[in-house]
């Protein structure tokens, strides 16, 4: 009998008589938060901070490009604002028809502009504000409506040598082209963006392409302007 008290007495417990023996009362098992390692603790940080920059981004806009809206100067360079003649007045009517619900456009601007204390209109310059998100598409939508037509006539001019232009620091795109016959052809250069479409119409019949579409840069600059100016 003493050898076996011997031979258990050299035993060493094991498992929960181990730690009753260290601590003489069961110990807890550990919170699961305290058994997920620091890499994966790190990477659940990072990705909640990146969550909660994205919702305030979503909601705020910040980092989402300027919105511009159309405003007409009463005067772009040399060129003063005129009163309206029939031709702006025709525009302006043609496109006001078409601010609906669904329109997607939600603003007109229409003005002639010609020489200081001439009174009288050389440049037709056209603006709207709304959603573009297709810049391309919108140039190809907009050369076929028949900008600056005969007020008189709902017939469209043909257009002629169109070509792609730079659109300058607003971004966006920009074509001109020529309106009309070899007879009577006047000059256009359109411009679109996120969030505007503009045009200029040299009404002298005149201004070659590569000319107006420098013209329309300055004009585009002036008329322009970011949301809140």
């Amino acid at each position: 009998m003493a050898g076996l008290e011997n031979e258990e007495s050299t035993e060493k417990p094991s498992g929960l008589r181990a730690i009753w023996a260290n601590t003489l009362e069961p110990v807890a098992p550990l919170p699961w938060y305290r058994t997920v390692s620091r890499t994966v603790w790190i990477g659940g940080a990072v990705a909640v901070a990146l969550f909660a920059g994205l919702t305030v981004a979503a909601v705020t806009g910040a980092g989402a490009p300027p919105t511009h809206r159309i405003a007409l100067a009463d005067r772009i360079g040399d060129q003063e604002r005129v009163p309206d003649d029939d031709v702006v007045t025709a525009e302006r009517g043609r496109l006001q028809k078409n601010l609906t619900a669904l329109s997607r456009y939600r603003d007109v601007a229409v003005a002639g502009y010609g020489p200081a204390g001439s009174g009288r209109s050389t440049m037709l310059v056209v603006g709207m504000t709304g959603s573009f998100p297709d810049a391309r598409g919108e140039l190809d939508r907009q050369f076929g409506a028949g900008w600056g037509a005969d007020a008189t006539s709902d017939t469209h001019e043909p257009v002629r040598s169109r070509q792609d232009y730079p659109a300058g620091s607003l971004g966006g795109a920009m074509d001109c082209a020529v309106l009309g016959d070899s007879t009577d052809s006047r000059t256009l250069c359109i411009w679109a963006d996120g969030t505007t479409v503009g045009g200029v119409i040299d009404e002298t019949g005149t201004v070659r392409p590569d000319d107006l579409a420098k013209r329309a840069l300055e004009v585009r600059t002036a008329v322009e302007v970011e949301v809140g100016d």
